[in-house]
């Protein structure tokens, strides 16, 4: 994998989206805990997190809906990558940004805001 800038950033077959989104990550032991997505793509995540599993452990993502299982490629302080077994669909993509957009509304509705658009 290429980097394409000074910071050293990872060419990617997919792009990813910038994203808040609670989720919960569970091992194939069946521990699980809340984490966030900060990024995502069809192919994997930016995932943030109080216990980051190790490199090569194998997880599951919930996200709102399933993403599926997830090997962790990399992982620094609370932050680590995850690479889907299997390519999430665009539609279910689409899904997750959705609950993003749907969080945003209902957090600016109960604090009085009125939505940027």
């Amino acid at each position: 994998m290429g980097t394409n800038d000074k910071d050293g950033a990872h060419e990617r077959a997919a792009p990813r989206i910038k994203i808040f989104q609670p989720a919960e990550i569970r091992s194939g032991a069946g521990e699980q805990s809340r984490v966030h997505l900060l990024n995502i793509s069809t192919g994997g995540a930016l995932v943030y997190g109080d216990a980051p599993p190790e490199v090569g452990a194998q997880v599951r993502l919930v996200c709102g809906i399933q993403l599926g299982a997830a090997r962790v490629q990399w992982r620094s302080g609370r932050r680590f990558g995850v690479a889907f077994a299997r390519p999430i669909a665009p539609a279910e993509l689409d899904v997750v940004v959705r609950k993003q957009q749907e969080l945003i509304q209902t957090m600016t509705q109960r604090v009085g805001l009125t939505a940027v658009r």
